[in-house]
């Protein structure tokens, strides 16, 4: 009775989300169009998930021969596996046209013969010829009607290979073992090897949520029995993955020797955690499900997967100790400000790093600065007023700033949050330090 209820409750969320295509294919479209990097770079920290997602989908290939990514973005994945299985031919396709056009430049780069990519609707498009596997990466999530596009998709396909977010009984990713820290603190140790043997540091822009994101993405979350019946008729093995970062270093696109190596570590880690969780019996609660479905057979009754002894937020949390690490013990700021004015407000900040913060004299100098977002928390001035530390900080130290900040020009309600910035590499609250936040109304 329960299962039915919550079942509908998902449903009913998903029919009023007001998601739709056009909307979802316009942020996708700015968020490929973003992108210049290598995505093949060792240094970049997501090459670890394009190599553990292309894993797990090896592993199911077996004899296939033509292979259909939909949903294939810009193509990372799908070059990956075109790279390591040059006698399959492997065909992508995507509803964003911006996407397609950057996969179809990857795999000219990479000289890959046995690739094509396509532009087209998902739930309509349909293969000159039939495959043997059918295979979406983070991409079933964005489908609106999903039980349509199975049947769909079924009529060319036995085998379907997914990498999903993992659901809750709500809809909801659950995200019970997370280790999306994982690069980041190994990111602090190269930072302090390269800054301890005197490595050159190569700038970057710094990182940040954008002051408007075009479109919005359609974004359901479904939990087991939901793929079960999405897919009667077909056998269903689901295990899980703790890869797929959603949180990066501060400077992703940095390249050097020494990064390249530790996320090689990151990338060794992820595999054996997957590999250990699974013989353990908890893969299930990783942030993400394989899932290999299979024509022929009825669903398998779902496998038991034991929970962990504790959520994530009930253990102990250790860090390694970054060279951006800052608290901010007080503040002195009015609940109320003018609108469209520069004010000054006073911050408490302290130094928790191993190296020393300083303004002046260097080419990357750590300011002060601010965030505005709006009432539903999206960033309506991201890159605010600059203002110096009033003199050099060392490790432990705390300082005393006047922080000058540019209020809205509109009246409302905002969140604002008070963030320190080194110049040309990266914000602070980029690489997880959490800002100061306050709210206020802007009059």
């Amino acid at each position: 009775m329960i299962d039915r209820l919550l079942s509908q409750v998902r449903r009913f969320r998903r029919r009023t989300a007001g998601w739709s295509v056009r909307e979802d294919q316009t942020f996708h479209d700015e968020l490929f169009g973003s992108a210049s990097h290598d995505a093949f770079d060792p240094s970049f920290p997501g090459y670890v998930t394009i190599r553990r997602f292309a894993d797990l989908a090896a592993e199911r290939l077996g004899d296939a021969r033509r292979v259909l990514d939909l949903g294939c973005g810009p193509g990372e994945i799908t070059c990956e596996l075109a790279r390591r299985f040059p006698a399959v031919e492997f065909i992508g396709v995507d509803h964003s046209a911006v996407a397609i056009e950057r996969a179809a430049a990857r795999a000219k780069a990479c000289s890959l013969a046995n690739l094509r990519f396509a532009t087209a609707d998902l739930t309509a498009y349909g293969p000159d010829a039939g495959v043997d596997l059918v295979m979406m990466f983070d991409a079933f999530h964005h489908v609106i009607d999903p039980a349509a596009f199975v049947a769909r998709i079924s009529a060319y396909a036995d085998r379907v290979f997914l990498i999903e977010p993992a659901g809750d009984a709500l809809g909801r990713w659950r995200r019970a073992l997370d280790f999306d820290w994982l690069p980041c603190e190994l990111d602090k140790i190269r930072a302090r090897i390269e800054h301890a043997v005197g490595a050159a540091v190569a700038g970057a822009a710094p990182g940040g949520a954008a002051a408007g994101e075009a479109g919005r993405a359609i974004e359901n979350r479904y939990p087991e029995a939901d793929y079960r019946r999405f897919f009667a008729g077909f056998t269903l093995e689901i295990t899980g993955t703790v890869a797929g970062f959603d949180v990066y270093p501060p400077a992703p696109y940095y390249a050097s020797a020494w990064r390249a190596r530790l996320m090689n570590v990151a990338y060794d880690a992820i595999a054996e955690i997957d590999r250990d969780l699974h013989r353990r019996s908890l893969d299930r609660y990783s942030k993400h499900w394989a899932i290999y479905a299979v024509r022929g057979a009825p669903a398998a009754a779902p496998t038991a997967s034991r929970a962990p002894g504790a959520e994530a937020g009930d253990r102990p949390e250790w860090r390694v100790q970054g060279s951006y690490d800052a608290a901010y013990p007080s503040a002195a700021i009015p609940p109320e400000l003018p609108a469209g004015q520069d004010v000054t407000v006073e911050v408490t900040i302290r130094n928790s790093s191993w190296r020393v913060w300083t303004s002046e004299g260097t080419d990357r100098p750590i300011l002060v600065s601010h965030h505005w977002l709006d009432a539903s928390r999206r960033a309506v001035d991201y890159d605010g007023l600059r203002t110096p530390l009033p003199r050099p900080l060392a490790p432990g130290e705390a300082c005393v700033a006047a922080v000058r900040v540019r209020t809205p020009s509109r009246p409302g309600q905002y969140l604002l949050e008070i963030d320190l910035v080194e110049e040309g590499v990266s914000w602070f609250s980029a690489a997880g330090v959490p800002p100061l936040r306050t709210d206020v109304r802007v009059r």
